[in-house]
């Protein structure tokens, strides 16, 4: 069987052209899009790779820039209201947020894989060039850097790089664009973006989730891969919902745009019933918000419990005694970032947001 060409999304298509309409004379851009056949392209349809290749390459060597899509990525907004706007406002912490963007990056393009690793004080985020996308250089120095600026309006602030496989250009470029330290590696083709694995631990200032955009990623998953694992769906959406007080299945299918009986089936086939979800992620939630400091009555309510005494119950089943008797076994996790010690968002903010509400602004 023939292999599928690699492609990118029509999203990802807008956000490079809306990039280099900054840096480039709309003549130029214009004419480039049109020899490319990238004009008039319909907002689901993907998008073949070497066109995009073609623009960016045709365009960098007629501006004389080898490096143009880095600096076109240069001015998109990467700001921390701007990314809560997006699915990466439903992550808790730094860690979720790049397990989220590793969990979809492929939705938006072929070019390469991401891999968060973690060895000892140290975490790094992987790029893996796909063979089949005969990824430029500049297409793949882009791409650390979006990760870098992303992780930066998140709020990490020390940061490396290391590349293996490049050449020495792209080298001096990516420590003159990126302004971090750059490590010469001596391996295959890839790139990393390096930091303190303590940043992962980084809480987020998502007071408000934005479902809708995490269940439309979800739901592009689903149609993208027969063997969906929806479980994992499940559980991102649990996440999210159960501060607002949600915790039905009703509620997951819908978002998911399948009925509830065939939702309920497809959990039974992978052995994770919905109750067992629903009481997996209130326990892990719960060990995060006791870290946070929250009295009992806020966290029942955080964890979608419409009595305090049934999670008092559901709490003694979980760990054997009472919140306050496992208060002082835990440490609190925050960390100091501009100034200020970044802890959880506070429940109320979440609480007093109802399902639905707020307008969801496209990134």
């Amino acid at each position: 069987m023939a292999q599928t060409a690699p492609t990118a999304s029509s999203e990802h298509l807008d956000k490079i052209v809306k990039g280099l309409r900054a840096c480039v004379p709309a003549n130029s851009l214009e004419a480039a899009l049109q020899r490319s056949h990238l004009t008039l392209q319909p907002h689901a349809r993907r998008v073949p790779l070497a066109a995009i290749r073609q623009l960016v390459t045709e365009l960098a060597e007629e501006q004389q820039d080898p490096w143009l899509l880095v600096r076109a990525f240069s001015y998109l907004n990467y700001s921390e209201t701007f990314l809560a706007t997006t699915y990466l406002g439903n992550a808790r912490t730094l860690r979720d947020a790049i397990n989220l963007s590793q969990r979809y990056f492929q939705q938006n393009s072929d070019l390469a894989s991401l891999a968060l690793e973690q060895s000892g004080v140290q975490a790094r985020i992987v790029v893996t060039p796909t063979p089949e996308a005969e990824a430029t250089e500049q297409q793949l120095l882009a791409t650390l850097y979006a990760l870098l600026r992303i992780c930066q309006g998140l709020g990490l602030q020390q940061a490396g790089a290391a590349m293996a496989g490049f050449s020495d250009a792209a080298c001096e470029a990516c420590r003159r664009l990126l302004r971090v330290p750059v490590e010469i590696l001596a391996d295959a083709k890839h790139l990393e973006l390096r930091f303190p694995a303590l940043e992962l631990a980084r809480a987020l200032n998502t007071a408000q989730p934005n479902i809708a955009r995490l269940a439309r990623r979800e739901r592009q998953l689903i149609r993208s891969h027969s063997g969906h694992n929806w479980s994992e769906s499940v559980q991102l959406l649990l996440t999210a919902l159960l501060p607002r007080g949600e915790t039905r299945l009703s509620r997951c299918a819908s978002l998911l745009a399948v009925a509830p009986r065939t939702l309920q089936r497809r959990l039974t086939a992978e052995q994770r019933p919905f109750s067992a979800l629903l009481d997996s992620v209130r326990q892990q939630l719960c060990l995060e918000y006791l870290h946070s400091g929250h009295a009992d009555a806020t966290l029942a309510l955080l964890l979608g419990y419409r009595q305090t005494s049934q999670f008092y119950r559901q709490f003694r089943l979980w760990f054997g005694c009472s919140p306050s008797q496992l208060r002082p076994h835990l440490t609190p996790e925050t960390t100091k970032t501009r100034g200020r010690s970044h802890a959880l968002p506070h429940p109320a903010s979440r609480a007093a947001s109802a399902p639905g509400s707020g307008s969801q602004r496209h990134g």
